[in-house]
């Protein structure tokens, strides 16, 4: 039972929808939606006034820094959360509690206890749900996902991932992200699944090769991961946190029959030729790599919501991605080879995916 009854969308209006986190990646969700059709911004909430104040005056909404207050509020049919990722938990609860449409940044929580909870209170509740895996919305990931499932490949044998972002966060924010697995590595990982299937095995090694005082914190920012697939698969995934030349996300997936490789190694399409030789530009931020997966998967929710379709990735869903991408972290730390469905196994038995014992 929710605490508040679900607000009632207007028949064919925008779904009218609260931010609830104006930080990076809070504001760069106002980008895109300030393109997308359907979604109504109505609140942004945040802890700092200034932030939510500044994104919202952006959007036309109101700002707040009490999370109850815009939860309580009528023209508030969904939540878009983008908050840190260890107040997710608490934020899905209370949303779902308040009956609202939820739409969550990744991961879930920084624990598989705290992730439970909310996946509990969302499921308890009955609310739409969608976790923000939004590679999986990407043109490229989208086509070659109907190319695998229809059989392309054949056999799948192998799969490689490069994750490397421009420069690293503050050493602040690394330091109570979850570890580079789970904050940097965790798309990749949930691609890994969303490709190739579930991850049995994976080992992993690291360093702090940009920043060396995060060595005193037991954290890295460049790793490299072994995995072994269900199906026999292996792979590799490559997780940095510098670059000289931009954003630098690459995926393969390799079959009996042939190999896919997702890559967008320029923007805009132009090459440069003269006399220092051959150049081009390439995206810089995840927010030039990515706009039409970010404005697809909000675009997804929303109708979602409005017409009852099933949502994906589901937050359980999303519970499997982290298992994965917390045994990759725990792999890191401790140079053990970790058996994934083993990992938190009391707490992942109560949410089998299906196909999955």
């Amino acid at each position: 039972m929710t605490d508040h009854p679900p607000a009632s969308p207007r028949p064919g209006g925008a779904l009218r929808c609260a931010m609830i986190g104006a930080g990076r990646m809070g504001q760069a969700h106002a980008q895109v939606l300030a393109t997308v059709r359907g979604v109504q911004i109505t609140w942004v909430m945040d802890v700092s006034e200034d932030h939510a104040r500044h994104v919202a005056a952006e959007l036309g909404a109101q700002a707040s820094t009490d999370l109850a207050h815009v939860l309580a509020q009528p023209d508030v049919e969904a939540v878009l959360i983008s908050t840190p990722a260890g107040t997710h938990a608490d934020a899905i609860e209370a949303a779902a509690r308040a009956g609202k449409a939820i739409f969550t940044e990744k991961p879930l929580a920084k624990s598989l206890e705290d992730a439970a909870r909310a996946v509990r209170a969302v499921e308890a509740a009955g609310v739409p749900n969608q976790v923000g895996f939004q590679r999986r919305y990407d043109p490229a990931y989208v086509d070659a996902k109907r190319r695998i499932d229809a059989g392309e490949l054949g056999r799948l044998e192998g799969f490689r991932a490069v994750g490397r972002d421009p420069e690293p966060p503050p050493t602040g924010y690394l330091i109570t992200a979850g570890g580079l697995m789970v904050d940097m590595g965790g798309h990749d990982l949930d691609l890994a699944r969303f490709l190739v299937g579930e991850v049995t095995e994976v080992r992993a090694i690291g360093g702090a090769l940009v920043k060396p005082e995060l060595a005193d914190h037991g954290e890295h920012d460049t790793a490299l991961a072994l995995l072994r697939f269900e199906n026999g698969a292996l792979g590799t995934l490559e997780v940095g946190l510098r670059t000289a030349y931009g954003y630098d996300i690459r995926t393969e997936v390799l079959g009996e029959r042939g190999r896919l490789h997702i890559e967008q190694d320029r923007r805009p399409d132009l090459t440069v030729y003269d006399a220092r030789g051959v150049s081009h530009d390439r995206p810089r931020h995840f927010s030039e790599r990515f706009p039409a997966a970010y404005a697809a998967e909000i675009t997804a929710f929303a109708r979602g919501v409005q017409t009852g379709h099933a949502l994906t990735p589901s937050v359980r869903d999303a519970l499997h991605s982290l298992q994965l991408a917390l045994a990759a972290q725990h792999a890191l730390v401790t140079g053990e080879t970790v058996r994934v469905p083993e990992f938190g196994e009391e707490i992942m038995n109560e949410f089998p995916l299906e196909g999955r014992s």
